[in-house]
């Protein structure tokens, strides 16, 4: 294999990290929402924020998952067949949905927990990319502990928002115990990655201490019912999830221009930062037109987005598994 086919050498000074110290901090560990608890800047969900959220991040997160499978043969793999059957499943179920009652509320349901499911994979995910470089904790806890605990953070916020189960008070006692129960998982995550931590897992520690904070913080919030937190942990949340999505996919984009397979995603790799800003801001800027009530194009444009919500959680949930060999080589977290 020619110089140009091999991944750059670990350094020193990234050992331990996905990619170096300021990507992970930022884009991963994402410690840029603790910004949003300054005061009076997060506690409405009309703010610039949810604007800049909603059309320039959420939005390009979930369609990339299409841009990927559609240009990358290796993310494809011998899956083809099978991802077009997932594709087109999605498309006969939002269809039948929306023919069948006029309207896709009758999925808002579905999405909303797969969704937080989806949520917590991926932070699951993320920490058992940097348990294969650094190891640390417990395999079961990180996997299936923090799916619980994210999971049931975004549960218990519909709960809240609905005033569904929070309005029977005969519930409430039950209510608040499961709370101060889950709130056992960040403290055993914690824990076990401190017993025989090295430096190495410096960036491991950081990543689930600024998840763990964040859905703590949302737990507690729903549980002494303070609605400005709740906003700002929820938007935080959302932030949260899109960026590290953003930032896995470019750090995959990177490696891609020296490993893996040649063809139109390697080509699309070498100009990945120019694309993804032009990526981002056309398709936000698409999003904000679509939805105005004078488009004529709103009802369309919530059955496409709804259906690349859909695609998105199953593809991820396909194209991204670490025990596949090439998966983990291409992202750089083969374990030796």
């Amino acid at each position: 294999m020619e110089d140009q086919d091999r991944p750059a050498p670990v350094t020193a000074a990234n050992r331990g990290w996905i990619v170096s110290p300021v990507f992970d901090l930022l884009f991963l560990a994402n410690l840029g929402w603790l910004l949003l608890l300054l005061p009076g800047l997060a506690t409405r969900t009309d703010t610039a924020i949810d604007f800049w959220q909603v059309y320039f991040l959420t939005l390009p997160h979930r369609w990339i998952t299409l841009v990927l499978v559609l240009t990358d043969t290796d993310r494809r793999s011998a899956q083809t067949h099978k991802l077009v059957a997932v594709a087109a499943l999605v498309a006969v179920l939002v269809t039948g949905a929306f023919f069948g009652t006029g309207a896709f509320l009758c999925l808002a349901l579905v999405d909303y927990i797969w969704n937080s499911w989806h949520f917590a994979s991926q932070h699951a995910g993320v920490l058992r990319m940097y348990a294969r470089k650094v190891g640390g904790g417990s395999a079961w806890l990180e996997r299936w502990g923090l799916r619980a605990f994210v999971t049931y953070g975004a549960l218990r916020a519909a709960g809240w928002a609905t005033g569904g189960i929070e309005a029977d008070t005969s519930y409430l006692p039950w209510l608040k115990g499961t709370d101060w129960a889950v709130l056992v998982v960040p403290v055993a995550l914690i824990l076990t990655n401190f017993i025989g931590a090295t430096r190495d897992r410096i960036g491991k520690l950081a990543y689930l201490a600024s998840v763990c904070a964040l859905y703590t913080g949302f737990v507690l919030s729903l549980h002494f019912g303070w609605s400005g937190f709740v906003v700002i942990f929820a938007a935080a949340g959302s932030m949260f999830h899109a960026v590290e999505y953003l930032a896995i996919v470019t750090h995959y984009a990177r490696r891609r221009e020296a490993v893996g397979s040649p063809g139109r995603f390697r080509t699309l790799a070498r100009y990945w930062t120019l694309f993804l800003g032009g990526y981002v801001l056309a398709l936000g800027s698409v999003g904000v037109l679509a939805s105005r009530p004078d488009s004529g194009l709103v009802v369309l444009w919530q059955g496409l987005n709804l259906w690349a919500a859909f695609v998105h959680y199953a593809f991820d949930g396909m194209i991204w598994k670490l025990r596949r060999p090439e998966t983990a080589a291409a992202l750089g977290v083969t374990q030796p």
